[in-house]
């Protein structure tokens, strides 16, 4: 019978041992939720950069170390789907190769924390856009370990949150919460923070559908349910600038020559309506990606960089977290590699 690719030596020999993963919490939400505030909350101290505005602070998959009470666990922060500078599919295909590195490196995902703002008052546009991306990405197996946490209810009055809160409870979060997921609040305190995480450390270990769609399934990015929803959105996308830039070229043809300052606009419109097209068109390429083929082959040329002396690993601390910086960074903080070492040898 033919090896699976996490069965070879190359990733065998770098994942953690069996029962030594250390436990890992995803935050998720759109744009100015307050992940990384709640995160900063549970660390202690501010090390993640927090954003005032709408504006992503958090560009990139972020880790930070904590401890809940004796627990120790890493906690991922990641961009939204609304980001201002980045696409759906590019962060798609950013996180897909975060979990598909967790898994086979050995680190236990308990679950994932999924942040929305109380103060929104109804739940809209990039909202159910990133809402919708997130329950595909964990399917309903693991909704069990997903909490949907609401706030910023120091900015509304009591009764505007609980109608608020009732409302998500009986429309958009109904079917994750009939499959078994729970609903808190934040209060903005390190507290609060720290009683929602310990809620998703205390089960067991979880496998998002996403992940095994990847892994077990051997699916591409765009065939997986998340990938899939993000292709046909972009495929929709695709099909309007297509019929725009047709209208548009068949104006042009209907212009007389000395119609020029028209044809000028005609053409600049052209070519803007161009390029939104070509964008398109490169990020459902960039998902038709074998996210876990990328990832193996990653952790394969890094060991053997490492074999060879040409590169150094993070001393004292084990080989799959290193490998696992590759797809994951840390915050720019002093004593954040002080804290992991802690972390792993205590």
């Amino acid at each position: 019978m033919a090896m699976s690719r996490f069965e070879s030596p190359d990733i065998m020999d770098a994942r953690l041992p069996p029962g030594k993963g250390l436990p890992m919490i995803m935050v998720m939400g759109v744009t100015g939720a307050g992940k990384s505030y709640f995160i900063n909350q549970m660390a202690g101290e501010r090390v993640v950069e927090e954003g005032a505005s709408l504006k992503s602070c958090t560009q990139h998959c972020t880790m930070v170390p904590i401890s809940v009470g004796s627990v120790k666990a890493l906690v991922i922060d990641t961009p939204g789907f609304d980001d201002t500078s980045r696409s759906d599919a590019e962060i798609l295909g950013e996180i897909a190769r975060l979990l598909a590195g967790q898994f086979t490196l050995g680190f236990e995902l308990k679950g994932i924390i999924y942040i929305h703002r109380i103060t929104d008052v109804r739940y809209a546009g990039s909202s159910i856009k990133t809402f919708e991306i997130f329950k595909r990405i964990c399917g309903e197996s693991a909704m069990e370990n997903v909490i949907l946490v609401t706030s910023r209810w120091s900015e509304v009055e009591e009764s505007t949150g609980a109608r608020r809160e009732h409302e998500l409870r009986e429309g958009f979060w109904a079917y994750m919460l009939g499959h078994g997921s729970s609903l808190s609040r934040y209060h903005g305190d390190r507290e609060s923070a720290r009683a929602i995480a310990s809620q998703l450390l205390l089960k067991q270990t979880v496998l998002l559908r996403i992940q095994d769609e990847m892994v077990n399934g051997g699916k591409s990015l765009d065939q997986t349910t998340a990938g899939s929803f993000v292709d046909n959105t972009l495929a929709r996308q695709k099909a309007k600038f297509e019929k725009e830039l047709k209208e548009l070229e068949e104006l042009r043809r209907q212009l007389r020559e000395s119609d020029r300052q028209m044809r000028r606009q005609i053409q600049l419109d052209w070519q803007t309506q161009r390029g939104k097209l070509v964008d398109t068109e490169q990020q459902q390429v960039s998902l038709k990606r074998d996210i876990v083929g990328e990832v193996e082959e990653a952790i394969k040329t890094k060991k053997s960089k490492w074999l060879s002396g040409a590169k150094k690993a993070l001393p004292l601390l084990p080989i799959a977290f290193n490998l696992l910086l590759m797809f994951v960074g840390l915050p720019p903080v002093a004593g954040v590699s002080d804290a992991l070492v802690e972390l792993f040898n205590s």
